[in-house]
């Protein structure tokens, strides 16, 4: 599996992209997606999965904020609540 935070079309060529099974990134456009998939068909590639840009990156800034801090214990470092995806859903199982 290959994972990119953040807008990661910019990315499908890679060799490490495409010999992955599943590349999880966002905000995929429309022509670079479409031209992955049909790439994937021919020679073989990852299976997409696009979600929302501020979801992707959220998973890791608390672990980037401990790192920091580590690193700079004269910084005062904080991890923003504030969501800023267009988006808003909530899925509840």
């Amino acid at each position: 599996m290959a994972l990119c935070g953040g807008a990661g079309d910019s990315l499908l060529g890679d060799a490490a992209v495409r010999g992955a099974d599943v590349y999880l990134t966002a905000d995929l456009r429309h022509h670079p997606a479409s031209e992955a998939r049909e790439q994937a068909l021919l020679a073989g590639g990852p299976a997409l999965l696009d979600v929302s840009h501020w979801a992707s990156e959220w998973l890791w800034l608390d672990a980037a904020a401990a790192q920091l801090r580590e690193a700079h214990p004269q910084l005062d470092v904080r991890v923003s609540e504030l969501r800023t995806d267009p988006w808003d859903f909530q899925v509840v199982q």
